[in-house]
């Protein structure tokens, strides 16, 4: 079995990841910190590159520079399209750079990244992994802020069939 602890970027959940940790120390389970880049940052950043690939399909258009994933290729200077993979291991990479300034050490942790809606692949992620806990954060907010503003940790909490430990902080 996992512990699954989903991170986002923006919050730089150091407590989020040491709750997992320890989780997965002591039931003696594989960590797995899960970024997911939503959308329409992936939309921004294949737009960025100059891919007129839609969703229907197309040919990617290249440019003219390259970028850390997805660009200027090591024997040719032609530039690729930013694609879902590449989105996905820039996510990954984002969840490894957050544990790296988390755990000092760490073992049996592995990291992934996944592209669309946070709730689906958070949610999707725990059922292909069949997590024994989800570990997610969240932070506290009014009744009415829930209401208009809506929340992914909310939207998880609903949908979730495994349990769940919620590790909240202040609302900032």
């Amino acid at each position: 079995m996992a512990i699954v602890t989903a991170i986002d970027a923006e919050q730089r959940p150091a407590q989020t990841i040491e709750v997992g940790y320890d989780l997965a120390s002591r039931y003696d389970d594989e960590l797995i910190v899960l970024h997911v880049m939503p959308q329409d940052l992936f939309d921004r950043r294949r737009r960025a590159m100059g891919d007129s690939e839609d969703i229907e399909g197309g040919s990617p258009t290249p440019v003219s520079y390259g970028t850390s994933r997805g660009g200027v290729s090591e024997t040719s200077s032609s530039v690729t399209a930013y694609s879902v993979d590449d989105a996905e291991d820039d996510a990954a990479d984002v969840a490894r750079e957050i544990l790296d300034e988390t755990l000092d050490e760490y073992d049996d942790v592995t990291v992934r990244g996944r592209v669309g809606d946070s709730t689906e692949e958070v949610l999707a992620e725990a059922e292909r992994t069949d997590a024994r806990y989800l570990v997610i954060g969240g932070r506290k907010r009014t009744p009415v802020g829930k209401a208009v503003f809506g929340s992914t940790t909310q939207s998880i909490l609903l949908d979730v069939d495994r349990p769940v430990v919620t590790v909240m902080r202040d609302n900032e």
